[in-house]
């Protein structure tokens, strides 16, 4: 939860000239940085804890990067900031903190050490700032996650309010952006398959169902809205490589043999999400995913 800063921390009389990304760190984390592991902050000077369902024995320790400053208005500026933990396992933070400028010098209003925690064993590719509707901003969020032969990325949004950071979407409702899925090693053949064909398989009953891959990968643009957040389009194409079962056959000893052909099935589409009021959060408008020609 963001927390005003009238006590602690924001209570320094301590203040910056600039808005540059390391005087307003060095503001918020006494001692950071960028160098000699000084951008390593723990807790309790670190005020974020990990979600209960994810046990530790040790102190939280992160390193601290800032990722972008964006102005609000002519007196408040945020700093967004992203956490990457020193021990493997753990999911990444995003934090924010919100400066006023009295007179000519910048100080330390409000923080929020905890806007996110990101998947476990995931990693944030890239953010940016844009803008939802004049004056109005939210971050953009694509994170990433590999396990096994499995690779996902994600968008995540969060709104930049005047003293606190909202996700914009309903929980694990992330946007997919990539999506690559493979069930055996044969996927790399079948994903390439060049200009030959593939021959039809011919498996007996009791061996192993044949692979299938999945490949996916969109691409994303907000439109700022007059007075409220504008559309977000998405546009995607998939495709998914497998075999399909076309005749099952009996020997004269009673084995059987089931007889596969190679079918590649793709599909293109757009979707289109927008903002609703009641939920402050986007929602699909559209999701009607056509055959690609």
């Amino acid at each position: 939860m963001a927390s005003l800063c009238m006590l602690g921390a924001c209570a320094r009389n301590e203040s910056v000239q600039t808005l540059e990304q390391r005087d307003l760190m060095r503001l918020v984390f006494k001692g950071w940085d960028i160098n000699d592991d000084k951008d390593i902050i723990r807790t309790p000077q670190l005020k974020a804890e990990l979600p209960a369902s994810i046990p530790t024995t040790t102190q939280l320790a992160l390193r601290m990067h800032a990722l972008h400053v964006q102005k609000l208005d002519a007196d408040t500026a945020v700093l967004l900031v992203k956490g990457e933990p020193l021990a493997s396992g753990l999911p990444n933070l995003i934090s924010a903190y919100w400066f006023k400028r009295r007179g000519e010098a910048w100080s330390l209003t409000n923080r929020q050490d905890v806007v996110e925690w990101l998947a476990a064993n995931g990693r944030i590719s890239k953010t940016s700032v844009v803008e939802l509707f004049p004056g109005d901003f939210a971050m953009a969020i694509e994170h990433s996650h590999v396990e096994k032969n499995e690779v996902h990325v994600w968008l995540r949004l969060l709104r930049i309010e005047a003293d606190k950071i909202t996700p914009l979407f309903d929980k694990d409702q992330d946007v997919d952006l990539v999506k690559h899925v493979e069930s055996g090693p044969e996927c790399e053949s079948m994903m390439r398959p060049g200009k030959g064909k593939h021959p039809r398989l011919h498996l007996h009953e009791n061996e192993q169902d044949p692979s299938h891959c999945y490949d996916y990968l969109a691409k994303w643009e907000l439109a700022p809205g007059i007075a409220t957040p504008g559309p977000l389009i998405v546009e995607f194409a998939g495709k998914t490589y497998g075999y399909r079962q076309i005749s099952r056959m009996t020997d004269s000893a009673g084995e059987r043999t089931n007889t596969y052909d190679f079918v590649i099935t793709a599909q293109k589409g757009k979707k289109k999400l927008v903002f609703d009021a009641d939920t402050q959060k986007y929602v699909v408008a559209n999701d009607k995913p056509v055959k690609a020609k």
